[in-house]
């Protein structure tokens, strides 16, 4: 239970696999692995909606400080799916709410049009799928904190007959309760040279797969990643 965290602060770090055997190894002493119905490792699958006018894709480029991003996610180790809400408040915390579910390729089921009235504040009624992520994830729990931290390895985001791979990279994310001092996993990464950078995947997915969107805010974040992964991206 003192995994969930559906309120919490947040902080990404993107790495290569050698950093991160590195970053295992100093974490190693403090950190339990979450495992869940006998796995240590699951797959995730993520689809996300959004209007013609990307809505959710813009609130973030624009900066805006209350925004939303509206999707499924599956979990392929337990079988569940759920319609999730997630929501970056302006102070700082993020913020997710969920009901489990199935997608309707008609459209909302009545049970999830009554969840995104009461949870989701945009005209939801004209949102469909436009990006989908892949990705492996494990999960480190701090043994004496509210304080876990996830790894997602081998992103792949799709939309359309259009798909992206950057199998080399892994993609860190602290997650704890706002209060804590200084989370062990934030001096972890610092001791190694590994600092913060903002990363939605559902943002960078979009920049990669819609070439006429505009981008310009998450330019620095793309360059970043094409180096990281030392042009390991793969297309198809």
């Amino acid at each position: 239970a003192r995994t969930l965290l559906l309120s919490r602060v947040e902080s990404k770090h993107l790495m290569t696999s050698r950093q991160c055997t590195r970053l295992l190894a100093v974490l190693a002493d403090s950190c339990s692995v979450l495992e869940v119905g006998g796995f240590r490792t699951g797959a995730y699958e993520t689809v996300y909606l959004d209007d013609q006018s990307f809505s959710t894709y813009m609130q973030h480029h624009n900066g805006k400080a209350n925004r939303y991003k509206l999707r499924f996610r599956h979990y392929e180790t337990s079988g569940d799916t759920f319609l999730e809400v997630k929501k970056k408040t302006n102070r700082g915390t993020t913020e997710k709410k969920r009901m489990r579910t199935e997608p309707s390729p008609t459209g909302f089921l009545p049970e999830q049009i009554a969840f995104l009235r009461e949870e989701f504040p945009l005209d939801f009624s004209s949102f469909r799928p436009v990006l989908a992520t892949r990705y492996e994830r494990f999960t480190l729990v701090s043994k004496d904190a509210p304080e876990r931290i996830t790894f997602d390895c081998g992103i792949s985001f799709s939309a359309g007959n259009k798909s992206v791979c950057f199998p080399g990279l892994v993609i860190a994310e602290v997650k704890y309760e706002r209060g804590t001092k200084a989370p062990r996993a934030l001096r972890a990464l610092h001791s190694l040279g590994i600092g913060r950078r903002s990363f939605s995947k559902y943002c960078i997915g979009v920049a990669l797969l819609y070439p006429g969107i505009k981008s310009n805010r998450f330019k620095e974040t793309l360059l970043f990643l094409f180096r990281l992964s030392q042009g390991g991206a793969v297309t198809w």
